[in-house]
């Protein structure tokens, strides 16, 4: 009864892609997961930007962030950069699920993840939009690799938009934006810091600054996409 049931409503209401609008099984169609711009090797070891030669740290990162390694699932353009932007401003939640499988990947590319955490969102921000995106990824991920996820960030600044700003004005705009909880206890451990996109490393950064003078041990950042240079 229950399949007969569901086979009704997927008529009724049939699924379409979030990002070409044709009717697909998902939420994101075949074609449109196919024309990804993902990252392949050679990339810097670092902070995971595509290289004509495997690097260990790459001449935009070189002495610049205090996290050890970062790593994206593709280059933000394309398809790829209308799906987070269906993710994160038109409720497209499904897809973080999405996302997820294809992220849980890469986890093996960092050292002792003890716990995974997210970057937070200002309350103003999240009450606008319902949701953090960086959150949900956090969920999906911690379920898929049996690892706990945490909220050991707040946000204390509503800072301008990042979108708008240069790098030397992102990094400004970014400092003192956030703090760790309290009420939770990072010291000694190694952590992977989830977020949407990799623009300049300002935020992830920042928020790799804060948690590692409170004591932790190491800092990974897993974006869904970053821009390729800054």
């Amino acid at each position: 009864m229950q399949g007969m049931l569901k086979g009704f409503l997927d008529l009724l209401y049939p699924t379409r892609c979030r990002v070409c609008g044709v009717f697909s099984k998902s939420v994101l169609c075949p074609d449109c997961l196919d024309s990804f711009s993902f990252i392949r090797p050679p990339t810097c070891k670092r902070c995971g930007k595509p290289c004509n030669i495997e690097v260990d740290d790459c001449k935009e990162c070189r002495n610049r962030f205090k996290f050890s390694t970062a790593r994206s699932l593709g280059l933000y353009e394309g398809n790829l950069k209308t799906a987070i932007h269906k993710f994160k401003y038109k409720n497209a939640r499904g897809l973080a699920a999405i996302f997820a499988d294809m992220m849980t990947g890469l986890v093996s590319d960092f050292d002792d993840v003890e716990l995974i955490t997210y970057v937070p969102l200002s309350r103003k921000k999240e009450l606008k939009r319902g949701f953090n995106q960086a959150h949900l990824l956090a969920q999906e991920i911690a379920e898929r690799t049996n690892l706990i996820c945490d909220a050991t960030l707040m946000r204390v600044a509503e800072e301008v938009d990042q979108t708008k700003l240069s790098l030397k004005q992102r990094k400004k705009n970014v400092r003192g934006a956030f703090v760790v909880d309290e009420k939770k206890d990072v010291s000694g451990k190694s952590l992977l810091l989830i977020d949407d996109v990799f623009t300049t490393g300002s935020t992830v950064d920042e928020c790799s600054k804060i948690l590692l003078k409170a004591g932790a041990r190491n800092l990974s950042i897993l974006t869904i996409a970053r821009v390729c240079s800054f």
